[in-house]
């Protein structure tokens, strides 16, 4: 006689993952999805009002102007923060002094309060850099740019590359380190130059660290709200509500 089928270990590692994730994750979507063709107010009765929300979103001048502040800041920030940390990346991973204590050093910005470090900027913006544009004849700069409409979300995104750019870089390095060093003396021996093994061989083979950072990267701008509400709070204005925020 067949003894019983046992069950796949595997399958009872991920599965109490796989229970909480729907719970506190994929059903509340769900939930969230239902409700948006309703009139619920998180309370009381309802009703199905098909795409009525939907419409009204998109009538909403206000709103609309959050999407396009939200998308613009998402594209220029997403492009900015894997230039620069892929750049310090290959930097970091030259072989120079003290770079693993410069790992460290790139990496802090991670780990500090985004609020924390708004409202240091935020000081840098309205004090720091108006006194020394004063001295220096700069008027561009004479005054604090959080304070224009036309220049704010400069600002919101000068602060938010800053510190995603920590993240990216680990990401980066770890993409280099799986490269063969072989692949680089090769390279040298057939004269190529370093930019030439830059889109040879280096971009190729961190290709799919790019993709993961451009994806983390833009789903964390999209959701932009910390820098914000530490910098300008939407203003002035609402030249810098983001979708999160609104």
């Amino acid at each position: 006689m067949m003894g019983k089928k046992k069950l796949n270990p595997y399958l009872l590692m991920i599965l109490p993952a796989f229970v909480v994730f729907f719970a506190f994750h994929t059903f509340p979507v769900i939930q969230g999805v239902f409700y948006s063709f309703t009139n619920y107010r998180g309370y009381g009765d309802w009703d199905f009002v098909g795409f009525r929300n939907y419409i009204n979103v998109f009538q909403d001048a206000r709103a609309m102007d959050a999407y396009i502040f939200t998308f613009k800041f998402a594209i220029l920030s997403t492009v900015l923060v894997n230039i620069i940390s892929l750049v310090i990346a290959i930097g970091l991973n030259a072989k120079i002094k003290f770079s693993k204590t410069l790992r460290g050093v790139y990496f802090m910005p991670n780990i500090l309060s985004v609020l924390i470090v708004g409202f240091i900027f935020n000081y840098i913006f309205a004090v720091f850099l108006p006194s020394i544009a004063q001295n220096l004849g700069i008027t561009t700069l004479a005054t604090n740019i959080l304070g224009s409409p036309d220049l704010a979300w400069v600002g919101i995104v000068i602060v938010a590359v800053w510190q995603a750019a920590a993240f990216n870089v680990i990401l980066y390095l770890a993409g280099l380190a799986t490269i063969d060093q072989g692949l680089y003396e090769a390279s040298n021996l057939d004269g190529a130059n370093k930019w030439q093994e830059f889109w040879k061989i280096t971009f190729p083979l961190i290709a799919p660290f790019f993709t993961i950072n451009m994806v983390l990267a833009m789903k964390n701008f999209l959701m932009v709200f910390d820098h914000i509400m530490a910098l300008t709070g939407g203003g002035p204005g609402r030249s810098t509500e983001s979708i999160s925020l609104l």
